[in-house]
């Protein structure tokens, strides 16, 4: 447990943790076909529900064991979540 509330340690779980809802997302838009368009639209929000309850469950773990990593924690899920975000949208432009 002291290992999870060291600041780097915690900041990189957030990271992952961000980075790997945020390809849930995009797993989720890559199933919307013409064909499919209902089913690939409940398959979306199904992934994007999971990625957001697992950064919530992060987050509440934190708080409740290790209180002292959770500012980075959620630091570095926002950081994992929004910054390639952002990239992807203004690359798509």
């Amino acid at each position: 447990m002291l290992f999870l509330g060291n600041g780097i340690v915690a900041s990189i779980l957030g990271i992952v943790v961000g980075a790997s809802m945020l390809l849930l997302n995009a797993m989720g838009i890559r199933m919307f076909t013409p064909e499919t368009l209902e089913l690939g639209a409940a398959r979306a929000v199904v992934l994007m529900v999971l990625g957001m309850v697992a950064g919530f469950v992060g987050l509440l773990l934190y708080y409740l064991f290790v209180r002292a990593g959770l500012v980075p924690f959620g630091l570095g899920l926002i950081a994992g979540f929004l910054i390639p975000a952002l990239v992807a949208l203004f690359r798509a432009k």
